[in-house]
């Protein structure tokens, strides 16, 4: 029996410590992040960032140095636990303000520097923030939406204490748009429309849909334990916001863009997100297009889907 006993306490062991890692290698941002002069990064994640994953890369990298040059001018904001968050304005017209939310591991640099284009043109006013764990704002661990959509908040209260009455946009690319859709139930003041690019519905959903791309095993139980360290290390549950229920309780008008060939967010959760969405909405699925590079691959399709969407067309 003794033995029996012993050989089930390191079962345990080995499941707990395996939640874990999945967890720390999810969460904690001392694993590699995606730096603005690393070329290399979306071979890192391997046969999920295909078909497009190089050529996004090389077809970005020339317009992050013409995006550096930009006069943005550094703002803070802190975080409900405390963080100091660190974002970055454009100014333009102080009546229509967009803020622009980067992906996991990601950062502002690769996920607008092709994008601010189309908000340049507009003379709007933009913010990229960096997340939370991310750049130059502090944290240990992601937020992974989840605290990223009270992160956001802050930044709207910013915006709104800078500007006058201003109508504000929030963009989101990949985990950014899980955060921007996660914030479409949340009332934020003067919040007038939602460009969800890519995002995952909720953390159990693209959760799973990792765990088995990634480490091909099956969600139970390692995925679980996972949620348990999430839990109790971050204070972040899985289920807690999900995008179809968000989506539900709004007026505010949403755009989802996703590439058809999007093996990193499954193209299912915009689909599903889009049916279940109750306020005026586009949804635009782009050929052979993999995960975050809809604007390389349909450019007038999503410059026009967003000019739509800011000047009220949406029905």
């Amino acid at each position: 029996m003794i033995y029996f006993l012993i050989f089930l306490a390191i079962i345990l062991a080995v499941l707990l410590y395996a939640g874990y890692y999945v967890f720390t290698s999810v969460f904690d941002n001392q694993f590699k992040a995606r730096e603005n002069n690393d070329p290399n990064f979306p071979d890192s994640e391997g046969d999920l960032m295909r078909p497009t994953a190089r050529k996004l890369t090389e077809y970005q990298a020339p317009l992050i140095e013409r995006f550096n040059q930009l006069p943005f001018k550094e703002l803070e904001v802190i975080s409900f636990d405390g963080l100091k968050l660190k974002g970055y304005l454009l100014e333009g017209n102080p009546k229509e303000v967009v803020i622009c939310v980067h992906g996991y591991k990601s950062s502002m640099y690769w996920d607008y520097c092709d994008k601010i284009q189309i908000y340049q043109k507009r003379g709007s006013t933009v913010l990229c923030v960096n997340d939370r764990a991310h750049g130059n704002s502090e944290g240990r661990y992601l937020g992974f939406s989840e605290l990223d959509r009270f992160d956001v908040s802050k930044w709207v209260d910013k915006i709104n204490e800078l500007y006058d009455n201003p109508k504000i946009y929030l963009h989101g690319v990949s985990m950014g748009g899980a955060t921007v859709i996660h914030c479409a139930d949340m009332k934020l003041k003067n919040v007038c429309g939602i460009i969800d690019d890519c995002g995952f519905n909720s953390i159990l959903g693209i959760s799973k849909a990792l765990i088995e791309g990634m480490y091909h095993i099956p969600y139970f139980p390692v995925g679980y334990l996972a949620w348990f360290w999430s839990k109790l290390i971050n204070n972040v549950d899985f289920n807690t916001s999900v995008g179809e229920e968000c989506v539900k309780h709004t007026d505010i008008p949403i755009l989802f863009i996703h590439g058809k060939e999007d093996h990193y967010v499954p193209c299912y959760m915009s689909e599903n997100m889009y049916e279940a969405c109750a306020s005026p909405k586009e949804l635009h699925l782009i050929d052979g297009c993999g995960h975050a590079a809809a604007f390389m691959c349909a450019e007038k399709e999503y410059t026009e889907a967003v000019n739509r969407l800011l000047d009220g067309k949406f029905k």
